[in-house]
């Protein structure tokens, strides 16, 4: 491509952006360790396909230093809660959710409680395994019209306060919310037959995968430029030749390169008017000599004969030739006219007309034949009765009578009259003349078309010039016929002549004759072959060399890309990013996949992890390690997979870069409830390293929930959601249900109660012995629940089959508690029992109910405080971890 001409597609790498395209083509030629000369080669290119002068001075190169190389890591954030929801299933108008900002809430609803509508919105917003559509679709209320748009807001905090994230079905996932994982029934049958993918690597580790979408980006972009600039424009710019063969066009045409110069171009298409005069000539000896003698001497006695019969024509069929044989046929009509005149003198008095008439003439001249042939051989026509004895006439065979034979010499006497011979004679020249009309066999021959067109091999204009002749012939000799048969006189177009040229060509064919004697050498006619098609591979050539140019100029813009895609190819990096894995990371996510497998008690199974790298990430897929099957879901329990699940999603979450939160829905569905409790455990760790919000409709998995969540020193925020006959997702402003609270939270509860108490104890004695005789009751269920949590440390809880024998160390009851919890058990009982009218058992007053909660808390402290005495007591013991 001249530097004056810059394809358009090209144009793009000019200008300002050619600098910082140089710029970052210059720093991967750099980090892919390049020559300079190399470096240099692929700068020039560039430019000179952009159009720039290869003497301008490239810029300083920034090699990659450390500094290019910096962190960059996402800013952390807190999922705040889910407000503003409209249309979403059966939720509530503006139904909304709060989220503990730190370690745990658990979302509490039995089943249609709506919870399934919060994690739906969660999991089309947030990072989840699931990618189908239909999977992800969140629907409106099917029992409602279902015309208003779905919306909501997500709200996070990324550390300067809360920011509402729109959500809409649909619609592009905010980066923010990548960080937050969703697992629940769905993402689980994906971990397990779909293989557990860690997205998101160590920084370090993911360098080499961000490196890759950065040259996959740039090859991208390279691709659509390359496929713009060049793409199809290259074979389109090809010069196509009639034959393949190796003549030196065709040799030049193949070996065109981006190194070719127009100077080449140039020598190599040259073709002037003596080479095409010549092409001529050798083709038409060629041609000639190609066919057989016979067909030329035939061909040559064609134009031969076609020349006489030219010459004919124009003579013959010449305007003046016309013009006689128009007069010629007057002459005989006006002498005809004149023997009419004399005969209807001599004839007025016949008793039949029409005597002299063409078909009376006619008539007279048959019976004449007759007579001198048949009836009377050689006796002179008419036979009359003086003439011969018993003479008849030959046309009634009757005797003639004098009447008839005076008549019969009337007649004779007419015909012999000079007017009528004259007029005899003047039609048959007309006859004669229509008789002597040329053939023209060649001019109307069948084959008068194809022969012409081998002239219009040798002579274009000659074979239309032919055609037209013909045309004029024919037409001439109509009208030369039909004016000598009397017909009207047309116009004629003046006829060209045709003969010189005919002849010339048979001046020519007889040269080509003897050019083929010539020819017929088979040593000569290889030359005359060769010569040829050099010459007409040339000629082509020289047709196209525009085509040259262009291709070469394509060829200088491709191998520019062809470079710059060599660069930002990725097969080495991916090489170098899966060996880093596999030495940092491979072992790390078996491990840790093994060790969630060891915590759900499913290490048996025979599963395990296979690392499946591509370009931009790593994954590591589920592997069933057998031969029967390869879809893990067909060999496992659902409570197995459910476990298996949990591990996968526990894996990624725990190697994935950043500690985003995570929304774990029903998570224990399938479990027995030993596996449950330890999904608690694992889910209450990992509370303790991010934000973890769980969402359940099993209130002995709540209860384990919370119990585990106060082991590990967290106090979980709990949210309950219930349903009625009007919508789901409604939040019980009360909290948790009493079921699900452990002691703390019962005497938290009864407190929270309690403070109204004395104030409705001032106004409203009855109401108030009403309202403290509840709370009462609630005393009462706590003190049965420290008999399981506090006095026998959760070894056998209601509600599970779960019994921690080794908690029995920690178990120990004197006998002052013993008492204590008896005497504050018999005052619950007393004063939320219906007792007597008589008001033999007064109701407590407000100080005397907090004395009351004051007394089991110091009861539950002291318990605690017993447990340690006994443990100290007996240092030979040794807790199991």
């Amino acid at each position: 491509m001249m530097a004056s001409e810059p394809i358009d597609d090209v144009v793009a790498w000019s200008n300002t952006q050619v600098p910082w395209r140089q710029d970052c083509l210059r720093r991967l030629a750099i980090a892919n360790d390049l020559s300079e000369s190399d470096e240099a080669e692929l700068l020039g290119m560039i430019k000179h396909a952009a159009g720039f002068t290869l003497a301008e001075t490239p810029p300083t190169a920034d090699p990659f230093t450390k500094a290019h190389f910096s962190g960059g890591s996402h800013i952390p954030i807190v999922l705040k809660g889910i407000a503003n929801i409209a249309g979403v299933n059966r939720l509530v108008a503006n139904a909304s959710l709060d989220f503990c900002p730190k370690a745990l809430t658990i979302v509490y609803g039995r089943n249609g409680s709506g919870k399934s509508g919060f994690v739906r919105i969660l999991r089309t917003a947030c990072r989840t395994r699931i990618e189908s559509a239909a999977t992800l679709k969140v629907l409106a209320d099917v029992y409602g019209d279902g015309k208003g748009a779905l919306s909501a807001d997500i709200m996070i905090d990324a550390g300067a306060g809360d920011v509402p994230i729109a959500w809409s079905p649909g619609m592009a996932a905010a980066p923010q919310l990548g960080q937050v994982a969703v697992f629940d029934t769905a993402s689980a049958q994906l971990y397990v037959d779909g293989g557990n993918k860690i997205r998101y690597l160590p920084f370090g580790l993911a360098l080499p995968h961000r490196l890759n979408g950065v040259c996959l980006s740039f090859k991208a972009a390279l691709e659509a430029e390359q496929k713009t600039a060049v793409g199809t424009k290259i074979s389109l710019a090809t010069v196509t030749f009639l034959t393949i063969r190796e003549t030196a066009a065709q040799k030049f045409n193949r070996t065109v390169t981006k190194a070719t110069t127009d100077a080449a171009i140039a020598k190599a298409s040259a073709f002037s008017e003596v080479d095409d005069a010549r092409l001529t000539e050798v083709t038409g000896i060629l041609s000639a000599g190609s066919t057989a003698a016979a067909d030329m001497t035939n061909l040559v006695s064609w134009v031969d004969t076609l020349a006489i019969e030219c010459a004919t024509a124009e003579t013959g069929l010449s305007d003046e030739a016309l013009a006689a044989a128009a007069a010629l046929k007057s002459t005989a009509v006006s002498a005809r006219e004149a023997a009419k005149l004399a005969a209807g003198a001599l004839f007025d008095d016949e008793p039949l007309a029409g005597v002299s008439s063409e078909s009376w003439r006619k008539l007279w001249r048959a019976a004449r034949d007759y007579s001198v042939t048949e009836a009377y051989p050689e006796r002179a026509f008419p036979v009359l009765p003086a003439d011969a004895a018993g003479a008849d006439c030959v046309l009634c065979q009757q005797p003639l009578l004098p009447d008839g034979a005076a008549r019969m010499q009337r007649f004779q006497a007419y015909m012999d009259d000079t007017l009528d011979t004259a007029a005899t004679t003047a039609e048959q020249a007309v006859v004669d003349a229509i008789s002597a009309l040329p053939a023209f066999k060649q001019l109307t021959a069948a084959d008068f078309a194809e022969r012409v067109e081998q002239i219009r091999s040798r002579d274009t204009g000659l074979a239309d010039a032919l055609t037209t002749f013909q045309a004029s012939v024919i037409a001439r000799h109509a009208e030369a016929k039909a004016r000598l048969v009397g017909g009207a006189e047309n116009d004629m177009p003046a006829m060209a002549s045709a003969t010189e040229a005919v002849k010339a060509l048979a001046t020519k064919l007889a040269d080509e004759k003897a050019e083929l004697i010539k020819a017929s050498d088979a040593e000569q006619r290889l030359k005359l072959e060769s010569e040829k098609a050099e010459l007409e591979d040339r000629k082509i050539l020289n047709a196209n060399a525009a085509k040259l140019i262009t291709r070469r100029d394509l060829m200088v813009t491709d191998a520019a890309y062809t470079k710059a895609l060599a660069l930002v190819a990725t097969t080495g990096i991916t090489k170098r990013a899966n060996e880093l894995l596999d030495i940092h990371l491979t072992s790390a996510v078996v491990s840790q996949f093994d060790a969630e497998r060891e915590r759900f008690e499913i290490k048996h199974l025979k599963i395990g992890l296979a690392r499946k790298s591509g370009q931009t990430k790593a994954e590591f897929e589920v592997n069933p390690q057998t031969t029967l099957t390869k879809i893990t879901s067909q060999i496992l329990s659902e409570g197995e997979q459910r476990a298996l699940a949990l591990a996968g999603f526990l894996t990624e979450v725990a190697l994935t870069d950043g500690s985003g939160p995570i929304i774990v829905d029903d998570p224990v569905s399938s479990l027995d409830r030993e596996r449950s409790a330890k999904v608690a455990d694992r889910i209450a760790e990992e509370a303790g390293k991010r934000q973890v919000v769980v969402f359940t409709h099993d209130m002995v998995f709540f209860n384990e929930l919370c119990r585990a969540a106060d082991e590990v020193g967290i106090d979980p925020v709990t949210v309950v959601l219930f349903s009625d006959l009007d919508a789901a997702g409604k939040v019980d402003p009360a909290g948790m249900g009493w079921k699900g609270l452990n002691v703390a939270k019962r005497i938290s509860n009864i407190k929270n109660r309690f403070a109204p108490m004395p104030k409705l104890h001032a106004t409203s004695p009855a109401d108030y012995e009403y309202a403290i005789k509840g709370l009462y009751g609630r005393l009462r269920d706590t003190y049965e629940r420290v008999v399981e949590e506090v006095i026998f440390c959760d070894i056998v809880r209601r509600g599970t089959d779960v019994v921690q024998t080794q908690m029995l160390r920690y178990v120990t009851l004197p006998d002052t508690l013993a008492v204590r919890f008896h005497e504050g058990m018999s005052r619950a009982n007393t004063h939320s029992h219906d007792n007597p009218a008589s008001d033999t058992v007064p109701v407590p007053r407000p100080e005397e109910f907090q004395a009351h909660i004051a007394e089991l808390e110091q009861l539950i402290a002291d318990f605690k405080a017993a447990k340690d005495l006994a443990e100290a007591a007996r240092p030979q013991m040794k807790p199991k971890k």
